[in-house]
């Protein structure tokens, strides 16, 4: 049985569907926002002036997988646009009520396709999946739920914890995830009748969490992969000057969720000759509590993902001491360019004994003292450097896409060669 991935938005969607197309499994892959530079809005950057046409094919290219058939992609896109301007704006409660309206109305678009009589499962992703699987499973769809992130009941209890001791790095004080969502993502999982999530922390926390019936026979871990069309042509780690600064990075969303106030209160006590910080992503707390660190950091906002692997190559070591995750695709990067990794249990997959440090818990004393490791024990970082590539091929997109095979064929809606299993055909409508 062939499958329908949809998303209203990207994370690792686009390599589930290129996954489903390479195992000729693929119905159609929906989604908001697909890079096509002869359709529009795309199109309008060939009349813009050379500077706004840069910063226009920066933003688009975020939204460009060549992986895929156009042909299987079906795109509504108006409120992902809107919600994404309300970010890049500061405007969080916009974007949150953007997103909840987008979501809907993406789901009204699949409705004829859900109700048609093609047999197809369903493939979607968490907080934007419940009215599609409603709508499936009185089709007589099967319906297999990605939950990207943990479950925010432990969310909430973490952060409360935080909360206390670093109240200010939390932007207009919300450090908790709403009731509403929390409920949404309990319907999800009764619809679902599989739910896969990227690390054993991400499973672990809905099935401690949820009181949902039946749940943790639902639960399957299906690791990520990295985009290795990106990573191909990076050369091999240079060594680190054994004299100069241990070159440090951390790439994702800068708050409190991300651990982002352990590393820079690390970073504060190491001296500048001994090592660097370079941090990556959109600011997600307040500026004037992040600029008592901005002498020691170089700050990027958010930068095309075409971008990501020059930047790593340039470092030595990725830091992510995060409370919370689903699977941190920014770990597995890090391992293909090459880089040591320093990272929490619930920062997902990534560091082996061989190829990093893991941290017991996010806490800034054990961040420092991981970070202190890799620069006073240079023979220590160059040996996690030389094994990462290695530990990178485990979450190759060959293996993903295995995987899923594998994860199809235990649900029945694949034989074992990969055909479709007629058995786990819904009825006609």
């Amino acid at each position: 049985m062939k499958v329908a991935v949809f998303h209203p938005g990207t994370q690792h969607s686009w390599q589930t569907a290129a996954a489903l197309q390479d195992l000729a499994l693929l119905e159609f892959y929906a989604t908001s926002i697909f890079y096509q530079p002869d359709r529009w809005p795309y199109r309008v950057e060939r009349y813009l002036p050379a500077a706004l046409r840069r910063r226009a094919h920066a933003e688009f290219g975020r939204f460009e997988h060549p992986a895929l058939d156009p042909r299987r992609v079906k795109t509504y896109g108006l409120f992902e646009w809107l919600e994404r301007l309300a970010m890049r704006a500061g405007l969080a409660h916009a974007a949150v009520r953007l997103d909840r309206l987008g979501n809907r109305r993406f789901s009204r678009h699949l409705e004829d396709e859900v109700r048609s009589a093609r047999p197809f499962a369903l493939w979607g992703f968490n907080s934007s999946s419940l009215e599609t699987f409603t709508a499936g499973r009185a089709a007589g769809r099967y319906c297999i739920l990605d939950r990207t992130i943990g479950d925010w009941r432990y969310y909430n209890a973490v952060m409360r914890g935080v909360f206390e001791t670093h109240a200010e790095w939390f932007p207009q004080g919300r450090h908790t995830v709403d009731d509403y969502v929390i409920e949404r993502n309990d319907a999800e999982y009764r619809a679902a009748d599989l739910i896969v999530c990227g690390s054993a922390f991400c499973a672990e926390t809905v099935r401690a969490h949820s009181p949902v019936a039946g749940l943790a026979a639902k639960l399957r871990v299906l690791p990520y992969c990295f985009d290795e069309a990106l990573f191909a042509n990076l050369p091999p780690p240079a060594p680190a000057d054994p004299a100069g600064p241990v070159r440090f990075l951390f790439v994702g969303q800068v708050s409190p969720r991300k651990g982002i106030h352990h590393l820079l209160e690390a970073i504060a006590q190491i001296p500048r000759s001994e090592a660097e910080l370079t941090v990556v992503g959109p600011m997600g707390v307040p500026r004037e509590v992040f600029a008592r660190f901005e002498d020691r950091v170089s700050y990027l906002p958010s930068v095309p993902r075409a971008e990501i692997p020059a930047i790593m190559a340039r470092h030595h070591a990725l830091v992510f001491p995060s409370y919370f995750e689903g699977s941190s695709l920014s770990l597995l990067e890090g391992l293909a360019a090459g880089l040591a990794l320093v990272h929490t249990p619930q920062a997902g997959n990534g560091a082996t004994a061989d190829s990093g440090i893991l941290l017991a818990r996010p806490d800034t004393e054990l961040t420092l003292a991981a970070m202190r490791r890799l620069i006073d024990d240079r023979a220590a970082l160059a040996r996690f450097r030389s094994r990462a590539r290695a530990e990178a091929e485990n979450y190759s997109f060959a293996r993903y896409r295995m995987r899923i095979a594998a994860l199809l064929a235990e649900a029945g809606l694949v034989d074992e060669e990969g055909g479709d299993s007629p058995a786990a055909r819904p009825p006609a409508p």
